[in-house]
């Protein structure tokens, strides 16, 4: 895939109703150029042959990749072509020596997925809800810039997550909103990325159940007004009842799954998953 065929994953984008913005694309791109991947129609579909009908994305960080995007336009359904796009995202990652693929899988998909080696995880559930100013608002939240001493917060990240995640979290910070913040000691942040339908809150991780909730706070504080999605792993049922006394209602669930050796995180201090692209 090449930056001059992010119109035509808007495209698809916008047949299955998800989230994502140009930027999303750019960005996918950016963080492993070689490992996003276009399915062109062959003879015999009902686009003309070498038309574009199917997209794929992968991005490793270091032993860990993630798989996303797998979307096929409407003429092109029902024909194998997720199937190829999946094998050969596969086939690239397994030729670079990854150990863990991992991936949030919609109900659709999540039959395949099994098919070609993978295995549940838990799932993510998406809530979805307006943010809201709230009254007495902690200001210790600090926002997160080119000129935060972010190792701290890094190693929270990689420390909860299991994945070094360095890269992408500075290029989500530098486009979007960003904040964290020291509760006596202990450490959160919180981030959002703008959407098509909503303001994806999230990724956010905590040290603690309460940290977790003043930091969400802030970013539901600064997204007043807004339509908000936040993914929530089921595990952290905390951030599940912060999110229900929120306001916010579930829309979907996703199933995190994995393919070759499970890693070790820790998904009851993930306040919200940064979305299914980058979990």
């Amino acid at each position: 895939m090449q930056p001059t065929d992010v119109p035509f994953g808007m495209q698809l984008v916008q047949q299955a109703g998800w989230n994502q913005l140009e930027a999303d694309w750019h960005r996918a791109l950016a963080l492993h150029p070689q490992g996003c991947f276009l399915a062109e129609q062959s003879e015999g579909g009902l686009a003309s042959a070498g038309a574009p009908v199917g997209t794929v994305t992968t991005c490793i960080f270091d032993s860990v990749a993630w798989i996303a995007m797998v979307l096929v336009d409407a003429s092109a359904r029902n024909q194998g072509v997720g199937r190829k796009l999946m094998e050969h995202a596969i086939a690239h990652l397994d030729d670079r020596g990854v150990v863990t693929q991992r991936l949030d899988a919609t109900v659709l998909g999540k039959g395949l997925y099994q098919k070609l080696g993978f295995e549940e995880e838990y799932e993510v559930i998406r809530m979805k809800g307006v943010g809201k100013s709230i009254n007495g608002m902690d200001a210790e939240a600090m926002r997160w810039s080119a000129d935060t001493r972010d190792g701290p917060i890094l190693d929270l990240d990689f420390h909860i997550t299991g994945t070094r995640r360095d890269a992408f979290l500075h290029l989500l910070a530098a486009e979007n909103i960003f904040f964290y913040a020291l509760f006596d000691d202990e450490l959160a942040y919180a981030g959002s990325r703008k959407g098509r339908n909503a303001v994806q809150l999230g990724p956010a991780v905590a040290s603690t159940p309460e940290a977790g909730m003043q930091l969400c706070d802030a970013m539901l504080h600064h997204l007043n007004g807004m339509p908000v999605f936040v993914d929530i792993p089921a595990p952290n049922k905390a951030a599940l009842r912060w999110a229900k006394a929120s306001g916010l209602e579930e829309q979907r669930r996703f199933v995190r799954m994995y393919r070759g050796e499970k890693i070790k995180d820790y998904p009851e201090s993930i306040w919200a998953s940064s979305g299914p692209e980058k979990g």
